[in-house]
C-alpha cells in the first residue's frame, strides 16, 4: 500500500474515502477505487469499520457523479462543441454519443461504475448526451452501491495481503476490460444482427442446430474456466486466495447459518442427489419421455466418474483451518458443486420440459441453489474456494452435454 495514502486514511479515516472517491467520479483522475481498497483493508486491521467505509464510498460515488453529470450537462456539450475537434471530439461524434446514451446510457452507466477509465468520464458523458436525470440516477445509484460494496468486501477479504489484493483486483480489471469490448460487440451484433444471421446461417452445417452452437460455446468456456483454475492449483497459485477468502467467510459463522449451510450441504449430497434423479427419472419414464429419463440418469453417472477420476488425479488435500468433520476423500473439485451445476441444473431443464410453467423459477432458482450449495461447503471448512469455482466449471461442462443429448437431433432444429 502506497505509504501516503496509509498515512491519510490513518489520520483522516473517512475523509480520505470520501473524496477519494467524490473526485474520482465527479470526472477528476483520483486513485478513488485503490482508496476504497486500502480503507476496506484498514477495516480488515479494525482500525475503520467495513460498513461504514461501504457507506461512505456509496454516498460519494453518488455525489460525485450527479456533479458529473450535471457539469456535462450544463457546460460540457456546449464546451464540447466549441473545443471538441483538438481532442477528436467532432459534431457526428457527439450525435453518435448522445444516440448510444439514448440507446445504451443505464447499462453503460451501471457497467462503468466496475472499469477503471470510463468511471471517471461515464457520468460527465452521460450529461452531455443530455441523458434524462431520473434514468441516471437510478442506475447511477444502483451501480454505486454494488461497486462500493464488492470492492470493499474484496478489500476486506484480502485484508492479509495488500500484494494478493492487487494481484486480484488486477485480473479483475482486465475482465471488466473484456466485458466492455463484450458490450461493444453485443451492441454491434444487435445493430446488424439480420446480416449476422444470414452469415452464420450459411456457414453453419446443416447437421448443427442453433442450440448445438450455443452448448457448444458453453463447452469450450467451461473447459477453458476448468483448466485456469487448475493450473493455478497445480502451481500453489491460489493458495492466497483460497486462505483468504475461506478465513473470511469462517469469520461470519452463527449458529442460524451454520443451520442454514448444514442444510444446503445436505441438498447436495449423493442421497439427496439420487433421491431427485430416481423421482424425476421414474416420473420421465412413466409419461414415456425415455429420452429424458436416460439423460437425466446419463448426467449423474458421468458427473459420479468425473468428480472420481479429476479427485484421484489431483489429489489434494482438503482444508485444515478450524475444526471440522474429517473427510477422507480428496478436495478437488467440489463434488457437491459439480452435483448441484450438472445435476440438479438437468433436472431444471427436464422439469421444464415437463412443466414449460416453471422455466422462470428454474432459471433463476437452479443457479440459486447451485451457488449456496457451493459457498455452504467453504463455509463449513470441507473445501477451497477452487475447489467450488473448478467443480462449477465441470458441472457446467457435464450439463451442456446432457442437454445436447437430450435435444439433439430429433426435436431442436
Amino acid at each position: 500500500m502506497p505509504e501516503s495514502l496509509a498515512l491519510l486514511l490513518a489520520r483522516y479515516g473517512y475523509f480520505v474515502v470520501f473524496f477519494g472517491v467524490f473526485l474520482e467520479n465527479a470526472g477528476l483522475p483520483v486513485p478513488g477505487e485503490t482508496v476504497l481498497l486500502a480503507a476496506a483493508f484498514f477495516a480488515h486491521q479494525g482500525t475503520l469499520s467495513l460498513p461504514w467505509v461501504i457507506g461512505v464510498a456509496v454516498i460519494a460515488a453518488i455525489l460525485g457523479d450527479n456533479l458529473g453529470y450535471w457539469i456535462g450537462r450544463r457546460g460540457g456539450r456546449p464546451l464540447a462543441a466549441r473545443h471538441g475537434k483538438l481532442v477528436g471530439l467532432t459534431p457526428a461524434r457527439l450525435a453518435a454519443l448522445e444516440d448510444f446514451f439514448n440507446r445504451h446510457g443505464p447499462k453503460t452507466i451501471f457497467l462503468a461504475r466496475f472499469v477503471t477509465g470510463l468511471r471517471v468520464f461515464a457520468a460527465l458523458f452521460a450529461g452531455m448526451s443530455q441523458l434524462p436525470w431520473s434514468r441516471f440516477v437510478f442506475y447511477n445509484a444502483t451501480g454505486a452501491v454494488t461497486w462500493a460494496t464488492a470492492v470493499g468486501v474484496a478489500g476486506y477479504l484480502f485484508g492479509g495481503s495488500w500484494d494478493l489484493l492487487h494481484r486480484w483486483l488486477g485480473r479483475a480489471g482486465l475482465f471488466g476490460i473484456g466485458l466492455a469490448i463484450a458490450l461493444v460487440v453485443l451492441t454491434l451484433a444487435g445493430r446488424h444482427w439480420s446480416r449476422l444471421a444470414a452469415v452464420v446461417e450459411a456457414w453453419r452445417p446443416a447437421a448443427l442446430a442453433r442450440r448445438e452452437l450455443v452448448l457448444a460455446a458453453a463447452t469450450l468456456g467451461a473447459i477453458a474456466l476448468f483448466a485456469k483454475i487448475a493450473e493455478d492449483v497445480a502451481q500453489h497459485e491460489s493458495t492466497g486466495f483460497d486462505r483468504a477468502v475461506s478465513l473470511a467467510v469462517h469469520r461470519a459463522a452463527s449458529p442460524g447459518l451454520d443451520l442454514a449451510m448444514w442444510s444446503f450441504t445436505l441438498i447436495g449430497s449423493t442421497p439427496a442427489v439420487v433421491t431427485v434423479v430416481l423421482a424425476l427419472g421414474g416420473w420421465c419414464w412413466y409419461r414415456g419421455d425415455r429420452r429424458a429419463a436416460g439423460a437425466l440418469a446419463a448426467v449423474a453417472a458421468m458427473t459420479g466418474a468425473l468428480n472420481f477420476v479429476l479427485n484421484e488425479a489431483f489429489h489434494r488435500g482438503r482444508p485444515s483451518l478450524w475444526d471440522v468433520v474429517a473427510l477422507r476423500s480428496y478436495s478437488f473439485p467440489s463434488g457437491h458443486a459439480m452435483a448441484a451445476v450438472a445435476i440438479y441444473g438437468m433436472a431444471g431443464v427436464v422439469a421444464v420440459r415437463l412443466w414449460p410453467s416453471l422455466a422462470r423459477v428454474a432459471e433463476i432458482g437452479m443457479p440459486l441453489l447451485a451457488l449456496l450449495i457451493g459457498i455452504s461447503r467453504v463455509y463449513l471448512g470441507v473445501h477451497w474456494p477452487t475447489d467450488v469455482l473448478a467443480g462449477f466449471a465441470a458441472g457446467a461442462f457435464i450439463l451442456s452435454g446432457g442437454v445436447y443429448v437430450l435435444y439433439r437431433p430429433s426435436e431442436v432444429r
